[in-house]
């Protein structure tokens, strides 16, 4: 029997001296293909002392069936090698008797250079040099001169001479191409400037030198994309071809058309390939975990902590802001049958997003959708938009290509007998081309040697193949044949390939090759390795990409479907895959440099997956338990909150609750109520907490009850219920010295300490203060101290006693940085701006702010990053820098609205209102300012929705519509009279007198403004009291007297020059009015 092994390629490098270090690195690479016997590496210093040099050079140059080109500035400039060996190269490479790969080592001016017109290497023509791991690179080149080997070899095989490539040039590289964060499911892209040339995306499935066939279909759908298409629906069985024909499309109309040439210039020339696949990882039928996909496939990762309402209108937006290339695949994912036997969307705002986005006028972006089924509720919405979308029904091959497949993967007929062979397979298998491939890859193997007759001898002679099937039944008898063609042909491979590709059918996305090989274990590399190449040479695995320098790889979904039914069978040997696979994870993972947050514990969170399936729940809690080396340091499931990636924290506490002990599902409970506040679902937070207390109570948890009660509290705070959130502080305390929980009794007198001054009552959240720092003190907990001691700058700071406000937060800030604690010092800087603004210091606020925005960011603290750009915006609001401001509060807004904090959203709408009211744009402060009206009532932010309250009548005021803006400040009174916000109450008396001043409406003002300095002066808001006796000094000043106004003038002037803030200045002028200067 003839083997099946080819001999051999014989490989050129042809390098510059100067560069010898370079190839030496290519050397090391190529050793695996050498070792498999692909290709056999020559270069200059391999000639034998006593040879003759140039002569032998020739000679190689001469036989070399792929001659490797190390392009540097130093390659350019040798005559040697530009003159002599490339000019020869590029002959041999036209006359089709050699395959030339031109390799970008270095930067370098090629362009318009004789091997410009070829395919370059790495991918995007980016130099080796410049790639943040040179040995990614290097494996980028090698991938690609092992698809060059493969095919030549399978040309060989056919006994076909080379041709030359009929390949589209590359692009040099200009800039540095930028990632879409999960390599998987994007592309390298980057922008692109006035008469720059798109690069060509990374597709998954598409590879241009063995797509055969579906030319009309190719142009069927071209045409309809060029005539407007926004939508187009590729559907077929699994394994037909539908991912490589919508990258087939993408790579014509994308790479071909935009860069000139053709005339399919339809595109925006901005436009982003990206690639979304939904049966990667735990699938998911819901329209929030498949939009927040696509959301980080175009680069924003930070959607997902939206609120699941806000996810439509935001994706749409992301889409008419910007065009992109969308390929959806598996869309069969998120469909469920009916009874009558069709599909519609599990999630009905699928539909309703396909909808909008074919309505928007705005949208240029452009969607295909790949399934196995039809989606008929989306048909029925969409049929009236006529070219706006297409669908499309892909079958198998025709068969005048079923010869042009095979051929591509190495196997071509030599006789009429054995095409005739071939045809009746393809003919049975309905042209279904992985099957066809996985044919061919079978034929290639070692036990039929390329035989088509011993192939078709051993296995079709006797298949019965009825034509005459109705067209229903044979496309099901289709599907059943392929899958049970796969089932049969991986139960047939040799053993360990067999179970090296049943094993890691465990793994939900691309893995790297070393994952294969490891899920074999007690046997020896080598065998690891031979395994592996079978799985590739029968095309049963498939490469993916390049990450962190590892090439990854996947088997198809047809495939791993069967692969991993047939482990299943054998339920140890299942669970122990499952095991092994999480290990690989938790060990060997290497996330991608510059990847995204969540991307560093992915390792963590596929471990986690897989001890899920086994039903391993103990060592699944455990994961969530790892410290994540973080500038926080928290346990994984606290770690992903404080990054903002509270979807991801949500499933994680699904999976597990009420798996476990209920003594962590007091711990999981805690999880979902905590992250349900920050969504802006208070109810469903107390919801959770309620749970988690009551829990704790069944089990005697004091410390459970303890968090419980307090994180209650926190709820009803947000709320502005500060009552029902001091009656539960209450029973926190009185529990905490009931056990004797000294820590616990100091947590709650400080949270109480909180609570009252949210009431207005500053002497009694001191008093809390300052026994919650005794306490701290007492038991040497310095975080506590510190903390203790803001909440007391706080406190201070509200009384308008600024010196002690300042040397609380200084004491606050020298604890946070002795003892490490990051988060602390953002916080205490924060509290410093504050303060300093309070002083009217706004440089130093700003400059405060400004370093607690930068720690924020460091650590990845996205709710505190908000509130530092917040506080600068008002900072610069004081120093009447408006557009400034604006600015800011818009970045603390989008921030708010990323992360899903509805109540930060409401705060920064709030801030915009007041700064537009400043510029006299009215309008515009009032539409922010109901738009925080509705957000804060929506959530049962009372104390919030009385500020709202209180800015709309300040704004209607400006507009001279009194009457409208002395509603709102009774309504504002009304609430901080109903949850006791002393402050509040004060405020709103404050600027209720100040409009019926103006309205002349003597007594009532009076009335009102004496109302609120008494509150004013009980709770100490020093500030405010300033205000409001200025108020009187003008009332008196109005109402003929004079030596009354000025009595109150200067006590409004002595308390504003004592605590330096810029009411000074409008004393000074009433003063002036009053006649005394």
């Amino acid at each position: 029997m003839t083997s099946s092994v080819p001999p051999p390629l014989q490989v050129f490098i042809s390098y510059s001296h100067k560069d010898e270090e370079l190839r030496e690195e290519l050397d090391v690479h190529l050793a695996n293909l050498k070792r498999q016997g692909k290709i056999g590496a020559w270069h200059d210093r391999a000639i034998e002392a006593g040879a003759e040099w140039d002569a032998e050079i020739k000679r190689q140059l001469e036989t070399a069936e792929i001659i490797l080109l190390l392009i540097t500035p130093r390659f350019v400039a040798s005559d040697y090698c530009y003159d002599l060996e490339m000019q020869r190269a590029v002959q041999r490479h036209d006359e089709g008797s050699a395959r030339v790969i031109p390799i970008i080592v270095k930067p370098c001016d090629w362009q318009d250079s004789p091997f410009s017109k070829l395919q370059v290497l790495p991918k995007d023509a980016k130099p080796v040099t410049k790639w943040d791991d040179r040995d990614e690179a290097f494996l980028n080149v090698v991938q690609g001169i092992r698809r060059a080997v493969e095919t030549l070899q399978a040309k060989k095989s056919e006994g076909v001479t080379l041709e030359k490539e009929a390949i589209a040039p590359t692009p040099p590289l200009l800039t540095p191409a930028i990632g879409t964060g999960e390599r998987a499911l994007g592309t390298s892209e980057r922008a692109l400037g006035r008469g720059e040339r798109p690069f060509a995306p990374t597709f998954s499935t598409y590879k241009a030198e063995t797509w055969t066939g579906r030319a009309e279909i190719v142009a069927d759908l071209t045409d309809a994309l060029v005539a407007g298409c926004r939508l187009l629906i590729i559907h077929g069985m699994t394994g037909i071809g539908k991912t490589a024909l919508a990258e087939k499309l993408a790579a014509d109309l994308m790479v071909n058309g935009a860069d000139g040439t053709s005339d399919r210039l339809f595109l925006p020339p901005e436009i982003k390939f990206h690639r979304i696949s939904f049966d990667i990882g735990t699938p998911s039928t819901d329209f929030t975990r498949g939009a927040i996909a696509i959301l980080q496939a175009i680069g924003d990762d930070t959607a997902q902590q939206l609120p699941d309402e806000q996810i439509l209108p935001y994706l749409l937006k992301a889409l008419e802001q910007r065009p992109y290339w969308l390929q959806l695949d598996s869309l069969e994912y998120l469909l469920r049958q009916s009874s009558d036997g069709s599909y519609q969307f599990a999630d009905a705002v699928w539909v309703e997003f396909f909808g909008q986005l074919l309505n928007s006028p705005r949208s240029q972006s452009r969607l295909v959708l790949t399934s196995q089924a039809l989606p008929t509720d989306l048909v029925d919405r969409i049929y009236r938009y006529d070219q706006l979308w297409h669908e499309y029904s892909l079958r198998g091959l025709e068969a005048d290509h079923w010869l042009d497949l095979l051929r591509n993967y190495g196997i071509t007929p030599s006789t009429d007998t054995e095409c005739d062979y071939v045809c009746a397979i393809a003919h049975y298998f309905q042209g279904h081309p992985l099957i066809l491939k996985m044919i061919a890859g079978d034929i290639r193997s070692r036990l039929f040697g390329g035989s088509i007759t011993k192939y078709w001898m051993e296995y079709y002679n006797c298949q019965p193949h009825n034509p005459r099937q109705p067209s229903s039944t044979l496309r099901q008898s289709q599907e059943q044949r392929a899958r049970q063609w796969v089932s049969q042909t991986i139960q047939q491979l040799p053993d360990l390939p067999r179970q090296m590709l049943q094993r890691s059918a465990v793994f939900r996305r691309p893995v790297a090759e070393s994952f294969y090989l490891q899920m074999l274990e007690d046997v020896s590399d080598s065998d690891r390795t031979a395994a592996l190449t079978t799985l590739k040479s029968r095309n049963l695995v498939e490469d993916i990409d390049i990450q962190a320098g590892q090439l990854l790889i996947q088997q198809h979904n047809l495939i791993r479907d069967s692969a991993y039914a047939q482990l299943k069978a054998t339920p140890s040997t299942w669970e122990t895959a499952e095991h092994n696979a999480a290990h690989l994870w938790l060990t060997a993972y290497t996330s991608p440099s510059n990847a995204e947050r969540i991307e560093t514990v992915r390792g963590y969170l596929e471990a986690f997956a897989h001890y899920c399936e086994v039903e391993d729940w103990e060592t699944a809690c455990r994961i969530l338990d790892i410290q994540i080396d973080s500038p926080t340091q928290e346990p994984l499931h606290w770690q992903l909150e404080t990054w903002g990636y509270y979807r991801e924290e949500i499933e994680l506490y699904q999976q597990v609750i009420h798996k476990t002990s209920r003594e962590r599902d007091i711990l999981w409970l805690r999880g979902l109520g905590l992250v349900s506040r920050t969504l802006g679902a208070p109810v469903q937070a107390i919801q959770y907490h309620q749970q988690s207390l009551e829990l704790a109570r069944e089990m005697g948890d004091c410390q459970g009850q303890w968090k419980a009660l307090n994180n209650l509290s926190g709820v009803y705070q947000i709320l502005g219920d500060y009552r029902q959130s001091i009656e539960y502080l209450e029973q926190t305390l009185a529990l905490a010295q009931d056990i004797g929980d000294r820590r616990g009794k100091g947590n709650a007198l400080g949270n109480l300490g909180i609570a009252y001054c949210f009431l207005g009552q500053y002497e009694q959240a001191i008093a809390h203060h300052q026994q919650n720092l005794t306490i701290a003190k007492e038991i040497g907990d310095r975080r506590g101290e510190g903390n203790a001691l803001g909440n007391l700058g706080i406190a201070y700071d509200a009384l308008g006693q600024y010196e002690q406000a300042i040397a609380h937060h200084q004491q606050n800030l020298a604890i946070a940085q002795d003892i490490g604690d990051r988060q602390g010092e953002g916080k205490a800087l924060g509290n410093l701006g504050s303060t300093y603004k309070s002083l009217g210091q706004y440089e130093q606020a700003i400059t405060h702010h400004q370093r607690s925005l930068t720690i924020a960011k460091e650590i990845g603290d996205k709710q505190s990053e908000g509130i530092a750009l917040g506080s600068v915006g008002i900072a610069y609001y004081s120093l009447g820098q408006y557009e400034q401001a604006i600015a800011h509060h818009q970045q603390n807004l989008t921030i708010a609205r990323e992360i899903g904090d509805r109540r930060s959203e409401g705060i920064a709408l709030n801030n915009l209102g007041i700064a537009y009211n400043a510029l006299g744009q009215y309008e515009q402060a009032i539409a922010h300012h109901q738009q925080n009206l509705t957000i804060v009532r929506e959530i049962g932010d009372r104390r919030n929705e009385g500020i709202a309250l209180n800015n709309l009548g300040v704004a209607y005021d400006a507009l001279g519509q009194c009457e409208q803006a002395i509603i709102y400040y009774q309504q504002r009174l009304s609430i901080a009279r109903e949850i006791g916000d002393r402050r509040g109450e004060g405020i709103a008396l404050v600027n209720w007198g100040a409009t019926q001043i103006e309205l002349e409406q003597c007594p009532e003002a009076m009335e009102n403004s004496l109302a609120a300095l008494a509150i004013l002066r009980e709770i100490g808001d020093r500030a405010s009291e300033a205000e409001v006796l200025r108020n009187l000094a003008e009332l008196h000043q109005k109402l003929g007297e004079a030596d009354v106004a000025r009595e109150y003038c200067e006590q409004a002037s002595a308390l504003a020059t004592e605590l330096g803030i810029p009411l000074v200045e409008e004393c000074q002028k009433l003063w002036e009015e009053l006649g005394f200067l």
